[in-house]
């Protein structure tokens, strides 16, 4: 008869214990999110503020624009140089087929094929102007986000 009441309550004092390691566990955890958080927010705010200083130096400011201008400078150069000199001409090895081969070689495979195209030097530098205006539009507009 006495069996009854101790049971239950080694019983009850088990659920307790098996309770306290459920919590101690999860709060362990919650505890190592709070300082995982606390650590990734502290890198990102590390990360702006040595943005922000970059932005600021001096140095960083004169070689973006000696960049911008060299490259401008030089495009501009070729272009014009281009423009007086019409006989100058390149080989360009191109693939046969407009699907193989380029940035989808991946899911399309390399090119089997290929044939030689002669540009002149005007129409090899047109090529190239999508990517002057990603560079102008890179280091000429200011970003207004700092």
């Amino acid at each position: 008869m006495l069996s009854g009441p101790i049971m239950n309550t080694m019983i009850g004092a088990g659920i307790k214990l098996g309770a306290n390691v459920v919590n101690g566990w999860l709060a362990q955890k919650e505890e190592q999110q709070r300082i995982i958080a606390a650590r990734d927010k502290q890198m990102f705010d590390a990360a702006v503020q040595q943005q922000k200083d970059n932005s600021k130096d001096p140095f960083v400011k004169v070689t973006r624009r000696i960049l911008f201008m060299s490259l401008t400078f030089t495009y501009c150069f070729l272009l014009m140089y281009y423009a007086m000199n019409p006989s100058i001409e390149y080989d360009v090895i191109m693939p046969k087929s407009g699907t193989d081969g380029g940035i989808l070689a991946f899911i399309f495979g390399p090119a089997k094929e290929f044939h030689v195209v002669k540009l002149t030097g005007g129409l090899l530098l047109m090529s190239f102007i999508d990517l002057m205006f990603m560079v102008v539009g890179f280091y000429a507009i200011p970003s207004k986000k700092r």
